[in-house]
């Protein structure tokens, strides 16, 4: 499969590439004055199949790229203020001049129609009143109708498939990647466009030197000033709810502020809105040690893929300031603070189901969970992004108060569980690039520090045998205390030759961290430590220097870049308690090879391949071992872990704005190699004693995935489309028996919006799931998932709306349908809805899930919310 995606694409890419023509041409009247913005319109001869097209610039220039086998072609020029203009050409690369007469109508009355989406250059224009219905509220509820757009249940959005790389409005990054609180609460009455910027390179200097393959979002607003918001009071039962909000907004050229205090017992957890969202994000972070090293927990459920109005129980209080200044026309200063704090609780049953070629264990538990998280976060940043140079300087500081507790049963054992795992850290991020003669000088440098001290309390004791000498005892701790220091600092010089542009970068990046851990055990009152085989005291210490060299060819639509980095690395490990450690030295090269092709105006190709080293995470290093929840008593005193991956990457895409038809298709095929695996030891009561091993060994992983949106513009409907496979295969360690695991998930998801007349709208949408697990080539489990979501809307009078949403899930045999009203009424001068709101009409009380891992499945039965009725006050202003 993967070599026939990849062969296919191949071949169109050299095909259109050797077959292709270049018009261009300018536009001007008969005095001579160009003409801006005239649509050119190029067909096969005598068809109304249109395979190219271009808009002229402010100078009338226009340039597009035709690929046909035909000796002729048809173009047409075409504008509401000139006649149009039809001219049959030589189908060979030329230049074309054309005269435009003005045409004047006279008529009686018309009515002038924005199309729904534009397009200028590389900016789709999506018009939001040609979206938005009367149900909506917030601009996130119009873009879920925006063929090409599609919005995660977390609130991510997508464009063709690919996260954003910016989000902006006007222009501004006010959110740093925490959009939610913008999409879920700006009113869409004030944004007059949503714009996707595709290519879009969000560092000035480098728009016409660095080549971006990512897309961002940009809200245009109505006015240049704008003061809004929404403001949300309601109250239910039962028991007693409340959800109360109010995110006032100001947004102009130079100043914008954005501040939210969200609050409810309602089952809605707000804080996802403060999730970093954008890829660029994602991207500078994948190399650092992670945010959160959270290396103990208790036993949790894993959450059902429904509604999380439907199951969570919570009560949240968030508070949200952004603040952008521009103060003068080149610096900016942005500041964001979010504090959070959130109790849940979860209650759940669980079955475990392990595989091995000879056995099949089955493990039962009932899980009752209680979180307290508190987050508070600062983030302060300047910076001046300006044709000529580029500067920005971001400080951030954290601090954690998380909390956990549970409760266990499983086999008639009571078992209690306590976390505390707080976290304080500062960062500091640095970045300039500016010019030096005709070149480009790059410096960045990113700091952080961070301390993290857990401590887990099990009550009675477990792991009797490897703990205590095979006698039951009361209570166990495992105290862990993790201080971390990174630096990465780097310089990069920029020049171009030709169609040629080169950026070799050297850079140095140190991360020192010591790890100090013990499990102490308490038997009538005494405690006492378990031994030195049960205790950490290690500092580790990776050094990296790193040369990089990138090369990129760019002629009219096609480039290809090569990425060339080699470093050398070494990592020095030393425990002082079980004296162990380890020296590790390595030169790795990780090149990569990447082209993106754009053909007939509609079409995208890209293709790659990555070949990547990496040395272990030493976060996961321990001599000693670690209680890391009440059933998983983990050791790892391998050698450092160390993994290569080739990745075969093809994604080929068609978006035409002109008939509102977005598709994208993509293929991943991943080959990874490590000399590590890790050991499952399962003991009889279910508990895992887990071990690192030297054992090399190779995993495979295939992903397909499709999308396909289209949008009817005279009906306001739109049509989407999902679907995607996913195989992984492996080998896993199961009680000193090695064996081959594959995964396989399959997923089609059809979806239709329709607005069936001005007093009703409806919406449906199908998800079905197919699950596999295979031990060695035979089939020990397979799931199936069949939801139906339908929403409905009427709208008896103006200022009146009905709403019934219904959900119906078939999971391996077992039934849930889901229903809500909602009945809603509009003060339209003042923009006050007045709401009542019934939830889970029908008192649904349960609700089971699955998950599958490579040798297991689980399966989570989750206590719902009870049937709920709501009454709500909100404003728009």
């Amino acid at each position: 499969m993967r070599y026939v995606i990849t062969l296919l694409i191949t071949l169109l890419f050299w095909q259109n590439l050797c077959g292709q023509i270049t018009l261009q041409g300018q536009l001007k009247d008969k005095d001579g004055e160009t003409l801006p913005g005239i649509n050119i319109l190029v067909y096969l001869p005598d068809s109304k199949l249109m395979i190219a097209f271009a808009v002229s610039d402010a100078e009338g220039r226009f340039q597009t790229k035709v690929n046909s086998k035909a000796d002729s072609l048809d173009i047409e020029l075409s504008s509401v203020q000139f006649s149009k203009l039809h001219r049959r050409i030589a189908n060979s690369s030329q230049s074309l001049q054309f005269e435009l007469e003005y045409d004047t109508k006279q008529l009686e009355s018309f009515t002038v129609k924005a199309s729904a989406i534009e397009r200028r250059g590389d900016t789709l224009s999506y018009l939001v009143s040609s979206f938005a219905g009367k149900e909506d509220r917030a601009i996130e509820d119009v873009l879920r109708k925006m063929p090409g757009i599609e919005i995660e249940d977390n609130g991510n959005i997508l464009y063709q498939g690919l996260p954003l790389l910016k989000f902006y409005v006007e222009g501004l990054d006010l959110m740093k990647g925490r959009y939610g609180v913008i999409s879920k609460n700006l009113p869409h009455g004030t944004v007059s466009t949503v714009e996707i910027m595709e290519n879009h390179q969000p560092i000035r200097i480098l728009e016409k030197r660095v080549i971006s393959q990512q897309a961002s979002l940009n809200l245009k607003l109505k006015r240049d000033i704008t003061t809004t918001g929404t403001a949300q009071l309601g109250i239910g039962l039962s028991p007693f709810l409340w959800d109360v909000k109010i995110t006032p907004m100001f947004f102009t050229k130079n100043f914008q502020v954005v501040t939210s205090y969200q609050t409810n017992n309602s089952g809605k957890d707000v804080s996802q809105q403060l999730r970093i969202m954008t890829l660029e994000d994602f991207i500078h972070n994948a190399d650092r040690p992670s945010a959160n090293p959270d290396m103990l927990s208790i036993q949790a459920a894993s959450l059902p893929g429904i509604d999380q109005k439907r199951y969570l129980d919570n009560k949240i209080h968030l508070l949200n300031f952004n603040g952008l200044l521009r103060m003068n026309k080149d610096f900016q200063l942005r500041t964001n603070l979010y504090y959070i704090t959130d109790n849940q609780r979860q209650q759940a049953s669980m079955q475990r189901t392990l595989f091995t070629p000879i056995d099949t264990l089955t493990f039962n538990e009932i899980i009752d969970n209680r979180f307290n998280d508190k987050y508070l976060q600062a983030e302060f940043s300047l910076s001046r992004n300006v044709e000529k140079n580029y500067l920005n300087n971001d400080l951030k500081i954290q601090s954690r108060w998380d909390k956990q507790m549970g409760a266990v049963f499983t086999d008639g054992n009571d078992i209690a569980q306590s976390l505390k795992n707080p976290l304080k850290s500062i960062s500091n991020e640095l970045r300039s690039v500016n010019p030096v003669g005709k070149h480009l000088v790059e410096f960045q440098s990113y700091i952080s520090y961070d301390n993290s001290p857990h401590r887990l309390e099990v009550v009675p004791g477990q792991f009797e045998g490897v703990l205590n000498q095979d006698e039951p005892y009361e209570k166990v701790l495992q105290q862990i205390d993790l201080t971390r220091f990174f630096a990465d600092h780097s310089a990069s010089f920029g020049f171009a030759w030709n169609r040629f542009s080169f950026t070799p970068r050297l850079g140095i990046a140190f991360r020192k961290q010591t790890f100090e851990s013990n499990i102490l055990t308490t038997q009538q009152n005494e405690v006492s430590e378990v031994g030195a085989g049960f205790s950490n005291n290690l500092d580790a210490r990776h050094t990296q220097a790193y040369f990089q060299s990138e090369v990129e060819y760019k002629h009219g639509t096609f480039s290809i870049n090569a990425k060339l980095p080699l470093s050398w690395q070494r990592v020095n490990l030393n425990d002082v308690i079980s004296e162990s450690g380890q020296n590790l030295e390595r030169f790795l090269f990780d090149p990569s090879l990447s082209l993106n092709y754009k053909f007939h105006n509609f079409w995208t190709v890209r293709a790659s391949w990555t070949y990547a080293n990496r040395l272990g995470d030493i976060d996961r290093v321990h001599y000693g071992y670690i209680l890391k929840n009440y059933r998983n008593l983990s050791r790892n005193a391998a050698p450092l872990s160390e993994t290569s991956r080739h990745n075969f990457i093809s994604f080929l895409s068609y978006r035409n704005p002109i008939t509102s038809f977005f598709n994208s298709i993509s293929y991943l095929y991943s080959i990874n190699q490590s000399n590590l695996m890790f050991s499952n030891l399962i003991q009889l009561d279910g508990t895992t004693i887990l071990q690192a091993s030297k054992l090399p060994n190779t995993s495979y992983s295939h992903s397909l995935n499709v999308q396909s949106s289209k949008y009817f513009a005279e009906a306001k409907s739109t049509l989407s489309f999902r679907a995607s496979y996913n195989r992984n295969e492996g080998k896993s360690l199961i009680n000193e028996t090695l064996f081959n695991t594959t995964t396989q998930f399959s997923n089609f998801s059809p979806s239709l919006n329709v607005h069936v007349t001005e007093w009703f709208n409806t919406e449906y949408e199908l998800d079905a799931t197919y699950i596999q697990t295979f031990i060695e080539k035979e089939l020990r489990s397979k799931i199936s998932i069949l939801r139906h979501k339908f929403n409905s809307f009427a709208f008896p009078t103006k200022n009146q709306t009905f709403s019934l949403s219904a959900e119906y899930c078939k999971l391996q045999g077992t039934h849930n349908f889901f229903a809500d009203l909602l009945y809603r009424y509009t003060l339209t001068k003042k923009k006050i809805d007045l709401e009542l709101r019934w939830n889970n009409i029908f008192n649904t009380k349960n609700y089971t899930s699955y998950q599958a891992y490579a040798f297991m499945v689980s399966e989570s039965t989750y206590l719902l919310r009870p049937s709920q009725v709501f009454m709500s006050v909100r404003f728009s202003f």
